[in-house]
């Protein structure tokens, strides 16, 4: 019996030995601050970001919060860590949250199929239409095709319509079979969220995130806003970095239109360590903070996946968020990426420690690189590794937004372009119509008239570029009748486009 107390207390000795040596590493000192601090500043310069805005919190506290660079590249201006930025796709978290709040008051259940609270929903089948889900949506298992269908925000409909529209998505993989992230998804789960609680989706996250939390620069709405201390989104055209248009998806914007500072996400991630509650009131309940983080869908690794996520640490999909595992700790994590502007969240719950990165340059990895150095300091392990494989991807994927080559010697149009002009359909876009002045040709999308130029690329061949630094140029075809005149165009990511015909 002596010997059976002996070994319990020397195995509570161990385990109390090893739960003081994790707390020891993962509490913030003056020198890992500093190094942190040092490191962004480097970080800064090597990936040419011109400003960053930055918040650490641990153990229930800000230990950093602070912008680095400048707001506009063409003025003076720093940033803080008030300045306002798009989040991009951290939107999402967002969204998830909100719906989490809904679900908290009764009004939602995560499981119960969506035609439930959207009854005018109808999907592309009626397996879909009777049993998608509100967490099918936030865990990107819909099988709608991956970053497809969201260029339709610049077409002039208004969210009723884009629901209606979404009878027309086709589905790359059956429900829940492989994770394809979906903007259109979330702004599906917006629209349910925002349904079930009886306001938009624009007053629920104000109301049930924003005020509660005292995010008082937060939005979610980015036509129109304007503010002294706000960023410019910045890309690099012709080599040099510039001041872009910022991307404006306000219609579906549960997906990507939050706008936020680093002292305002800090609460945030501070509210989700805490378990949901924030300044002892609670906003979430334990459980919805659970479920947010629980692994709901196994996502294979794509592009967007930068170290130290690797295929031995995995990645999951959960509510508005995606996991892996580093170094025996479960990491929360979500990006977001617009014209102008990189965007990251992190936390590690197990630690009670995590990190908001808002950047203003366009598709840069420098929130990743500042994400691995922080996780390695967290956790005491060497970030160097990691560090040059960030940045060399980050020279990659520079390479992949290049817009292609011209032909060298592109074969002829055989047609006359007279014969392309005129209103086609598709039924999930609607109407786009094709003109020509002189020889100059574009097309006008929706309600809107969302413009494009068309020019001639190759054979039959078209380039078809929306306005914008970082649009890149996508081709269509045009299919000839028998009198020459075009019965139909394909885009090579929306498909066909058939002729209106004329009322006779």
């Amino acid at each position: 019996m002596q010997v059976v107390r002996w070994v319990v207390c020397v195995s509570a000795l161990i385990a109390l030995m090893l739960m003081s040596t994790l707390s020891i590493s993962a509490a913030p000192t003056r020198d890992n601050i500093a190094d942190l601090d040092a490191f962004i500043e480097k970080a800064l310069k090597e990936y040419q970001v011109p400003g960053a805005a930055i918040a650490v919190v641990q153990d229930g506290k800000v230990v950093l919060a602070k912008g680095y660079g400048v707001r506009d590249i063409n003025k003076p201006d720093k940033v803080d860590e008030n300045t306002i930025f798009q989040l991009a796709s951290v939107t999402k978290t967002l969204t998830s949250a909100a719906a989490s709040t809904v679900v908290d008051a009764g009004k939602l259940d995560l499981d119960t199929p969506i035609f439930n609270y959207l009854p005018e929903f109808v999907g592309y089948d009626p397996y879909m239409t009777r049993w998608l889900t509100t967490r099918d949506l936030l865990a990107m298992r819909t099988g709608w095709q991956e970053f497809s269908g969201d260029e339709i925000d610049n077409f002039g409909y208004d969210r009723a319509e884009i629901l209606r529209r979404l009878r027309y998505f086709k589905p790359r993989y059956s429900l829940r079979e492989v994770a394809q992230y979906s903007n259109m998804g979330f702004f599906t789960a917006g629209e349910v969220a925002a349904r079930a609680a009886g306001m938009s989706w624009n007053d629920l996250v104000a109301k049930n995130l924003f005020a509660p939390l005292d995010m008082t620069r937060s939005g979610t709405v980015v036509k129109g806003l304007n503010d002294p201390n706000m960023f410019a989104p910045h890309a690099f055209v012709d080599g040099k970095i510039k001041v872009v248009a910022p991307s404006v998806l306000d219609t579906t914007g549960a997906a990507s239109s939050g706008t936020s500072t680093a002292a305002d996400m800090s609460k945030f991630m501070l509210m989700l360590l805490n378990k949901g509650t924030y300044n002892g009131a609670p906003v979430l309940k334990p459980e919805s903070v659970a479920e947010m983080f629980k692994r709901s869908m196994v996502a294979e690794l794509s592009f967007s996946e930068t170290p130290p996520i690797s295929e031995a640490t995995g990645f999951y999909y959960g509510l508005g968020v995606g996991s892996y595992d580093f170094a025996g700790h479960q990491v929360i994590e979500k990006g977001g990426a617009l014209a102008g502007v990189r965007t990251v969240i992190v936390l590690v719950p197990d630690l009670n420690a995590g990190i908001v990165v808002l950047s203003n340059l366009n598709l840069t990895v420098f929130p990743e690189a500042v994400r691995a150095f922080y996780l390695h300091q967290l956790v005491g392990t060497d970030s160097s590794a990691d560090e040059k494989e960030i940045f060399e991807l980050n020279n990659q994927i520079q390479k992949l937004v290049q817009p292609p080559s011209a032909p060298t010697n592109p074969g002829k149009f055989l047609g006359a372009l007279e014969a392309l002009v005129g209103v086609y359909e598709n039924a999930y876009h609607g109407r786009c119509e094709i003109k020509l002045d002189g020889q100059a040709m574009r097309v006008e999308c929706g309600p809107a008239k969302y413009t494009a130029t068309l020019t001639h690329w190759n054979n039959g061949a078209f380039a078809m570029q929306f306005p914008g630094a970082t649009q890149a140029p996508s081709l269509v075809t045009f299919n000839l009748g028998a009198d020459g005149t075009a019965d139909s165009f394909t885009h090579e990511g929306w498909g066909v486009f058939t002729r209106v015909k004329e009322k006779e």
